[in-house]
């Protein structure tokens, strides 16, 4: 008896924690519940369940105060996972190594144990007969549901054939059976943790988590530490020490949920980590523990979430700086299965409001937040094509998976109910007509009350504010290119540069450019593995004529063409472009340095060690301003298409002719 009132006395200093360590897993905190007596109620439970505890007596201890956690039934490996975490704080993991103690000398934690947990209108709070008990777990006492007949959450434990006694109206009810967490295997990682303290972490085991399940890196590791809610939950957001530890930023964690978690609810979370530790806990602690932790959990992952298409984690971290406001993660994902984005497959309506900013019909964001979304989904299908179509080899699946980002993007701008921001234009600068001399005088008209007059030409939707000095201009995408309506509005923007505007975006979706870069990718012209940016693949003709026109051998016709057409052509990026070692590059530039075609140079920041002759810009990066020259001359030919977003071979070629018109030699 000593000993049970000491457990008891034990088990009540950690109750303050118990709401607080169980976030996401059992309840949200903040949401109304005091977690002053989730132990004793558990305890209270596990006893009842055993037979040591008579109806009336469970009926008598129900209590508001504890915290919702039915969940946790058949499913206490997640709490382990959590404990054993080196994420979790020493004074969370002692209540969570509690928590687990208590649970290990309950019927919950054995598993020929029957058990059933759901949802019902309760009449009654807990009954027991021939075969077997039930027991209300909603922290609700006895008299609040006799006044307020509520649905609570309940537990039940079958004896024999026939069904456990009903406590009211079941409305919902499913079997609990022990995923993970007998008595023993508890005991056992208790006994672990106290004695090795937590699993040393395992950087590889969150790559390959990431690897097989698509999600971020991020995401990853927190799943593998059992943190998996928002991470401004109090038990969501890692200690300093601990986000050093799993390399990841606050930053990092607010993307890692709303790419990979959010819309999940928390009993998708909890599921997912309920049993994906081994048999054997002491496993966790040898070489490569955690990594198997990540291989159960992929699999647990994949069944409950379905399998994303799976970038490389090289592609993922090459993608994170691509698109402003987008992480590599969620950047790979729209590219490699866009069919997975609604804002991507779905229509969106939108109108102008008094606020000044697109509104889409049937969602629930602010309409700021909406714009942004859609703004920031342009810049990155438009930038990851270009970066896809330079920097991927032929076969990775972003790649691949780029021209359909791109055919879809391109049809919900086709939608002629969406509206867009163009620029803020300076009407006053222009004279008291300029808006309406250039986009007329018909009024816009939209489902949303204004506070302010527009006109609306069917392309442009402008502002009519004398007091102000900036008029806001809009644009109907699906009716860009159609007429001169369009080069009104292009002169517009182009004056007020505006960086925030979406035409810029739209003018370069719509361009010969981007259209040829996808089919370039479609054509499947370019052999497995290889990159375009090396001209020995994609553009092996004009290699060959280079080579005899200079009289080098293919790779330094292959060297110059980079040199001459890329704007970062380092070392590094040569080598991985062919595919070459280090000797190899040395010895392909031999024969142009004897040339003079090229010069070796040390230039600091510059990455490699060869440029053409003549000056240079200080970068970054440091190139040749032979460069500029060449794309001054060939936007002269074609001002429609950016030189930059022409397909390489077509660059590889200009760039060639204009060495043979202009060739690259040092100042006199």
């Amino acid at each position: 008896m000593a000993d049970e009132t000491d457990d008891r006395a034990r088990l009540s200093e950690h109750e303050h924690n118990a709401e607080t360590v169980l976030s996401r897993l059992a309840t949200r905190v903040g949401y109304g519940a005091r977690p002053m007596s989730t132990f004793a109620h558990i305890d209270m439970v596990g006893r009842f369940l055993a037979g040591a505890v008579d109806p009336a007596t469970a009926a008598a201890a129900q209590t508001s105060d504890a915290c919702p956690w039915g969940p946790l039934v058949g499913r206490i490996g997640a709490v382990a996972l959590r404990a054993v975490s080196p994420a979790t704080d020493d004074p969370h993991r002692e209540t969570l190594l509690a928590l687990l103690e208590l649970w290990s000398r309950t019927p919950m934690a054995d598993p020929a144990v029957r058990l059933r947990r759901g949802r019902l209108a309760a009449s009654v709070t807990a009954a027991r007969d021939e075969h077997g008990a039930a027991v209300t777990i909603g922290g609700a006492d006895a008299e609040w549901v006799a006044r307020k007949n509520p649905e609570l959450a309940f537990l039940d434990r079958a004896s024999g054939q026939g069904a456990p006694p009903a406590l009211g109206r079941v409305v919902e009810v499913t079997d609990a059976p022990l995923r993970w967490g007998t008595a023993d295997q508890l005991t056992r990682l208790i006994a672990l943790v106290r004695a090795k303290g937590p699993v040393p972490w395992d950087r590889k085991a969150a790559d390959l988590l990431a690897e097989k399940t698509g999600t971020s890196r991020t995401a990853a590791a927190m799943a593998l530490c059992g943190f998996i809610g928002h991470p401004n939950g109090p038990t969501q957001k890692p200690t300093p020490e601990a986000r050093k530890t799993l390399k990841v930023t606050l930053r990092d964690l607010e993307d890692a949920w709303f790419r990979d978690m959010e819309g999940h609810t928390d009993e998708d979370r909890l599921e997912l980590l309920a049993d994906v530790l081994p048999e054997d806990p002491e496993k966790l602690w040898e070489p490569g523990g955690l990594s198997e932790v990540a291989l159960r959990l992929s699999q647990a992952w994949q069944q409950r979430f379905g399998k994303k298409v799976v970038a490389p984690l090289s592609t993922v971290q090459a993608a994170e700086k691509v698109a402003p406001n987008v992480t590599g993660a969620q950047l790979c994902e729209w590219l490699a299965d866009p069919g997975a984005v609604p804002l991507l497959t779905k229509d969106l309506d939108s109108w102008l409001e008094s606020a000044d900013t697109p509104r889409y019909k049937h969602q629930n964001c602010v309409p700021a937040t909406e714009t942004l979304q859609l703004r920031n989904l342009i810049e990155a299908v438009l930038l990851g094509l270009r970066w896809s179509y330079e920097e991927l080899p032929a076969g990775d699946p972003v790649r691949e998976g780029a021209p359909a980002a791109y055919d879809l993007l391109l049809r919900r701008l086709a939608h002629p109910g969406l509206l867009l921001p163009a620029c803020l234009f300076d009407s006053r600068a222009q004279g008291p007509d300029a808006i309406t001399g250039r986009f007329g005088t018909v009024p816009y008209s939209g489902p949303g009350e204004l506070t302010v007059d527009y006109v609306d030409d069917g392309l442009t939707v402008a502002k009519l504010a004398e007091e102000q000095r900036y008029a806001s201009l809009f644009f109907r995408p699906a009716f860009y290119g159609v007429d001169a309506r369009t080069e009104r509005l292009a002169e517009v923007v182009d004056a007020s540069r505006d960086s925030r505007h979406a035409f810029e975006r739209v003018r370069l979706l719509r361009g010969k450019g981007a259209e040829a870069m996808a089919h370039r990718i479609r054509s499947g012209a370019l052999p497995e593995g290889a990159y375009e940016a090396d001209p020995s693949a994609s553009a092996p003709s004009l290699v060959e004529e280079v080579a005899g026109r200079l009289d080098v051998p293919p790779d330094s016709a292959a060297l110059y063409l980079q040199l001459l057409t890329l704007a970062d052509p380092t070392d590094r990026n040569v080598r991985k472009w062919n595919r070459w070692t280090p000797a190899r590059l040395r010895k392909a530039a031999d024969p142009l340095v004897a040339r003079d075609l090229v010069v070796r140079h040390e230039h600091r920041g510059a990455g490699r060690k060869i440029f053409l002759p003549g000056p240079w810009t200080q970068g970054p990066p440091p190139q040749e301003t032979w460069k500029t020259d060449l794309k001054t001359a060939a936007e002269a030919e074609d001002p429609h298409t950016p030189f930059i977003w022409r397909p390489l071979p077509d660059r590889f070629t200009q760039a060639w002719h204009h060495a043979q018109k202009q060739p690259p030699t040092p100042p006199a």
